[in-house]
């Protein structure tokens, strides 16, 4: 089995052969202090981080080679990685329409593009240059300088809203009010006063609406939580969940205009994660926050408490380096995920019985199962997913106001 972009880091580091390239592409790799964080991310994924130095040149170069190498004691695990959804009986496509089109909209464009039954339609941006561009990289049949166009558009079936978690609330409401389903990039909003007025307007009119917490419907996280009601690691007793990482000094993430800090883009991660894990949001709650120098949290620790017993220790920041993994801890052992945790590809299961590793590959770049839930929503005339309900959706939104409450972060414009 040859290596390629997406091999994880901890396999190419049991390869004499592959840590060679490695280290003669980019030196010293192999040696960096800190690349146990890295062992569950591919090379494809770390050229992307903003702290990587990497060149699309070196990295096609590493590539190239690492293809030559074929390894044969790696035994890789056999998985399904099919379209788990297709839909049947429907003479179009669904026909997506985003709004926002930046980075993460590639990602979920690329993902509507390989998911069979969905066709990316339409891009509107409030920048008609930005909009065209994106079009060019993707096969979109409408372009608009508008959202207003986009969504008086009768061909539009859903629309994706991936533009500035501030300007959530009132393009949502845009959608709704013209009657379009809407997948809309997590945070809902910044605020639960916001989000409940989201919620509001979708079940009135009777109108799909999903936060894009894409990692709820990764198929590792999901064979997780499978393996813990099966039993396998006992009564949960504990949880441990990080999303920690240096933010640029310019980032967005560091301004309060923009909705930043790490709580909301970084902590909605192990905050749903660990609500999701037990079934209910905790019992009690206790925090400690570090503020930027922009009023923002910067380095964040959460302690979760159920009356049943359970306990998960949070942390998130965008001022430090973590580990970006995951363990759930029971009664007969532990799973621990490996980073990233929000984008699981890899979780291991240890137990009396002895550690088992799991790993489904995402069929395109982990997008594609939020992509294809929706289909299955609306082509079932569902008005919110059983996945992600719109309540647990509104009741993180509430835990987290609780936490910005007590950390005195304010935005601009809350009461």
């Amino acid at each position: 089995m040859p290596f390629s972009e997406n091999t994880r880091i901890g396999e190419l580091l049991k390869s004499d052969a592959a840590k060679s390239v490695l280290d003669k592409h980019f030196p010293g790799f192999t040696k960096t202090p800190r690349l146990a964080l890295a062992q569950g991310f591919s090379l494809k994924a770390i050229s992307g981080f903003p702290q990587s130095n990497f060149t699309p040149e070196q990295l096609k170069a590493c590539v190239d080679e690492l293809g030559k190498i074929e390894e044969t004691d790696l035994n890789p695990i056999k998985v399904n990685s099919i379209q788990q959804y297709k839909r049947s009986g429907f003479k179009n496509d669904l026909r997506w329409g985003i709004m926002g089109p930046g980075k993460i909209a590639k990602k979920l464009a690329e993902a509507i593009e390989g998911t069979e039954g969905s066709m990316l339609y339409a891009v509107a941006s409030h920048s008609m240059d930005r909009a065209k561009t994106f079009s060019e990289e993707f096969n979109v049949q409408k372009v608009y300088g508008s959202y207003e166009e986009l969504v008086e558009d009768p061909s539009v079936d859903v629309v994706y809203i991936a533009n500035l978690k501030t300007q959530h609330l009132e393009s949502a409401k845009l959608a709704l009010q013209n009657n379009k389903a809407v997948l809309l990039e997590k945070p809902l909003t910044i605020n639960a006063e916001q989000a409940e007025e989201l919620i509001t307007i979708a079940r009135q009119r009777n109108v799909f609406l999903m936060e894009a917490m894409w990692m709820r419907f990764n198929p590792n996280i999901i064979k997780l939580k499978e393996l813990i009601n099966e039993g396998s690691i006992g009564q949960v007793e504990s949880i441990e969940a990080d999303f920690s990482f240096e933010s640029e000094p310019d980032s967005s993430l560091r301004l309060p205009e923009f909705g930043g800090g790490a709580l909301l883009d970084l902590g909605i991660y192990p905050i749903s994660f660990a609500n999701w894990i037990i079934g209910r949001i905790p019992d009690s709650i206790t925090s400690q926050c570090m503020l930027t120098s922009t009023g923002v949290d910067g380095i964040d620790s959460v302690t979760f408490e159920w009356r049943t017993g359970e306990k998960a220790e949070l942390t998130f920041g965008i001022d430090c380096i973590r580990t970006m993994s995951a363990k759930v801890t029971g009664t007969d052992g532990y799973i621990e995920v490996f980073p990233p945790f929000h984008g699981a590809q890899v979780i291991c299961l240890h137990n009396s019985q002895g550690s088992k590793e799991f790993s489904i590959p995402f069929r395109i770049n982990g997008y594609e199962y939020e992509v294809e839930e929706v289909m299955r929503c609306l082509d079932m005339g569902f008005e919110e997913s059983l996945i992600m309900p719109l309540d647990e959706t509104l009741n993180t939104m509430k835990l987290m106001d609780g936490l910005r409450s007590e950390w005195g972060v304010v935005f601009p414009g809350e009461r």
